[in-house]
């Protein structure tokens, strides 16, 4: 509807009934966009601000567990490397093998875990995969070293060799790595430095 309609019909004669019926008529989608548009904006910032802070996530492809050795896992981690001026939680995520590993993988991909726990199974998968960040290491056992495929560079460790993992049944006999583009390397150095193990990148 043109402005000089909208003026018209403001001016005209007609009841104000009328002259709302009629706008209403033009204008409802209008206001119906208007009122989605500004829910949906507050949809995302209520999101954005009530989503979790992390500050260091480690992710296991393994046997399915239960909620309760989860919850250990994520309690002992937050005791092991939560320095009191960090912020933000720590957790550890276990994905079931098989369908579930699709859900993994993506969180993979989106950059959400600083560690990855898998069996040596599916470890093989990516011993020739770029995705996993290459590690210097000391204190650990040639035995419990795994290495990219055809190369000397290490991407795995036993978590056999690794307390804190060897300590739940839900982590061992699994090897853990570093992704590429993990975001907390700094907490990954401290993971290990509290496990007595000196990694450099």
């Amino acid at each position: 509807m043109a402005k000089t309609q909208v003026k018209e019909i403001l001016q005209s004669n007609d009841t104000k009934k009328e002259k709302f019926d009629y706008l209403w008529e033009y204008y409802k989608w209008h206001v119906f966009g208007t009122i989605a548009a500004i829910l949906f904006v507050i949809y995302i910032v209520v999101q954005m601000l009530t989503r979790p802070q992390v500050s260091f996530n480690i992710g296991v492809l393994g046997p399915e567990t239960t909620s309760e050795q989860e919850q250990a896992l994520s309690s002992d981690l937050k005791q092991l490397v939560d320095p009191e001026e960090e912020e933000g939680d720590m957790f550890v995520t276990v994905t079931p093998e098989g369908q579930m590993a699709e859900r993994f993988f993506a969180q993979l991909t989106a950059a959400e875990y600083d560690l990855i726990l898998m069996s040596e199974v599916a470890f093989e998968n990516f011993a020739s995969d770029q995705s996993m960040q290459g590690i210097d290491i000391n204190g650990i056992d040639e035995e419990d070293l795994r290495y990219s495929e055809g190369t000397e560079n290490v991407i795995g460790i036993s978590t056999n060799a690794v307390p804190f993992f060897n300590n739940h049944d839900a982590t061992q006999d699994m090897i853990v790595m570093v992704p590429q583009n993990a975001r907390h390397k700094d907490q990954t150095v401290r993971f290990f430095e509290a496990q007595g193990i000196d990694l450099s990148e």
